[in-house]
C-alpha cells in the first residue's frame, strides 16, 4: 500500500543536504540577500566551526528569516527544523526533502523530531532552529519553550545565536507588502560544548533568551531607518490591532492611507516611514505598535479568567491533504463545517460533513495557540496533527482568537506561563508608557 505524503515525510531517514541542491539554493539565497541589502556580522570565525556539531538558534521576526539565517550561517551541511505545514508546499516539498529539513509539530512533544536532531549532531552536522516556533506578530520576541534549554544541555554542541534587526519592519506580520529598508543579522557563538557541561538548564535558557531577544520598534527609535513600500506602514495593521486605546471599543479600527482611525470615538494616529505613531489625537495612544499589541494581550489575559468567557464563529475545520500536493486553498481537507467555540476549557467545533454530524474537542492545556495566518484563517497543532480554522466571513477579525487561546493555555501550563511572562511585559502599565 502506497504511503501518504505525511507518512513518507515523517518516517524518512534524514540525510545531509544534497550538495548540488544546497549550492544552488545558497546561490539563490545570496542573490536575495544582496537584493534585500542584508548585512551580516559575527563575533566568531564561521570557518572555525566547520565539521563540528553546531546548533543555530535564530530569531523569527519576519517571514523571510529562513532566507537570512540559513545563508548567513555559512554551513552547507545544515539541516533546518521546519514547521510541518510549511513543508507541504507545492513546488517546494521535494526541495525541502533534498535540503534535509526536519519537520516539527510545533508546541507538541515530537520524539521523532528530537531523535533526528540528535542524529544530525552525532555525525558532526549542523542544526537550524527557530526556538520561538512562529513568526513574531508584533515585532518583538515570542516565548521560547524552556525545553529548548534541556535539548541544548544534552546536545554537547556549539551553540550559535542569530538575531535580526529591521527584518520585521521590512516584512511585517500584517501586510504582504515588502518595505525597502536596512536589515542586519548578528551571529554570536554563545556556548561551546565544554561551557554547556558547567551550566544548568535555567542558566542556558536565560542566556539564550537574553541573546536572541529583539524589539524592532525599540531598535528603530534609535537607528532611525526608513522603511518604505508600495503600501503605507499602517496598511493592514487592523489585523493585529483591534482595541481603540481611547474608547476601548473592539473591532472599531480602520486604516486610511497612513492613518489608523477609530470609527467609534474618532481617535486617530498616523504611522510614519519609521513606524513611529505620530499625530495622535489622544494621550492614551501607545508608545509603539508592539506596546499597543501587548496592551491588548493584557486585556485578554484578564478577560479569559471569567467562567463566562466565550468566543464563537461559523466556518470550516480543515487539515492538509496528504494524498497529493495542491496549491491553497485546494490543499485543504475539510473535516467539518459548522460552528467553533472557544472557552476556558478549550476549542470545540460542532458541524457536519457529507450530511453526517462530526464534532471535535481540543483541550485548553494542549492547545498552545490559534495562530493567525496572513492568508485569513487560524492554524494550530494538536496531538501531533495540524489544523486550520477557516471562517465563513473572509473579513472576520481573528487576532483576539490568537491572544485568547494563548492566554487560556497559560492557565494550565505553569512553565509556559513563566516563559510568556519573560517576553510579554505583563507588569508594564497602560498604553501610553
Amino acid at each position: 500500500m502506497k504511503k501518504d505524503l505525511k507518512t513518507r515525510l515523517v518516517k524518512r531517514k534524514i540525510k545531509k543536504p544534497n550538495p548540488l541542491l544546497m549550492t544552488v539554493v545558497r546561490w539563490i539565497l545570496g542573490f536575495l540577500n544582496k537584493l534585500y541589502k542584508v548585512k551580516f556580522d559575527y563575533d566568531y570565525n564561521p570557518k572555525s566551526l566547520k565539521g563540528s556539531p553546531t546548533i543555530l538558534l535564530a530569531s523569527h521576526s519576519s517571514r523571510l528569516e529562513f532566507i537570512y539565517m540559513m545563508y548567513g550561517f555559512k554551513r552547507k551541511d545544515i539541516n533546518m527544523v521546519v514547521g510541518y505545514q510549511n513543508v507541504f508546499s507545492k513546488g517546494l516539498y521535494r526541495i525541502f526533502l533534498g535540503l534535509g529539513v526536519i519537520p516539527k509539530y510545533l508546541y507538541q512533544p515530537d520524539v521523532t523530531c528530537i531523535m533526528e536532531m540528535f542524529k544530525v549532531l552525532k555525525r558532526n552536522g549542523a542544526l537550524g532552529l527557530f526556538p520561538e516556533g512562529i513568526q513574531s506578530t508584533s515585532g518583538s520576541t515570542h516565548p521560547i519553550n524552556p525545553a529548548t534549554a534541556q535539548f541544548i544541555k544534552r546536545s554537547k554542541a556549539n551553540v550559535v545565536v542569530a538575531t535580526s534587526k529591521g527584518a520585521y519592519l521590512a516584512t511585517n506580520r500584517y501586510s504582504k507588502d515588502r518595505k525597502k529598508g536596512p536589515i542586519s543579522v548578528s551571529y554570536s557563538l554563545l556556548f561551546s560544548p565544554k561551557q554547556l557541561e558547567t551550566l544548568s538548564e535555567q542558566e542556558i535558557y536565560q542566556a539564550i533568551l537574553q541573546k536572541i531577544k529583539y524589539n524592532d520598534f525599540e531598535f528603530n527609535k534609535v537607528a532611525r531607518n526608513k522603511y518604505v513600500g508600495k503600501k503605507s506602514n499602517a496598511y493592514g495593521i487592523d489585523k493585529i490591532l483591534y482595541v481603540c486605546p481611547e474608547c476601548k471599543k473592539e473591532y472599531s479600527l480602520s486604516v486610511e492611507n497612513d492613518t489608523v482611525r477609530c470609527n467609534g470615538c474618532g481617535f486617530s494616529v498616523r504611522v510614519n516611514e519609521y513606524y513611529d505613531l505620530v499625530d495622535s489625537t489622544s494621550s492614551s495612544c501607545p508608545a509603539d505598535i508592539d506596546r499597543w499589541y501587548k496592551w491588548q494581550r493584557k486585556l485578554v489575559a484578564k478577560e479569559v479568567l471569567s467562567d463566562n468567557f466565550e468566543m464563537s464563529m461559523n466556518g470550516s475545520l480543515c487539515t492538509l491533504r496528504t494524498d497529493k500536493l495542491k496549491k491553497p486553498p485546494k490543499n485543504r481537507k475539510i473535516l467539518s463545517v459548522g460552528h467553533a467555540k472557544l472557552t476556558k476549557n478549550g476549542l470545540s467545533f460542532k458541524g457536519f460533513i457529507n450530511g453526517e454530524s462530526v464534532d471535535f474537542e481540543f483541550e485548553a492545556k494542549n492547545l498552545y495557540s490559534l495562530t493567525i495566518s496572513t492568508k485569513g484563517y487560524l492554524e494550530f497543532y494538536y496531538d501531533n496533527d495540524y489544523f486550520m480554522l477557516v471562517p465563513d466571513n473572509p473579513n472576520q477579525h481573528l487576532i483576539k482568537w490568537t491572544l485568547a487561546s494563548e492566554e487560556i493555555n497559560t492557565l494550565y501550563n505553569v512553565k509556559w506561563r513563566l516563559a510568556c511572562a519573560d517576553v510579554y511585559d505583563y507588569d508594564k502599565g497602560e498604553t501610553n508608557e
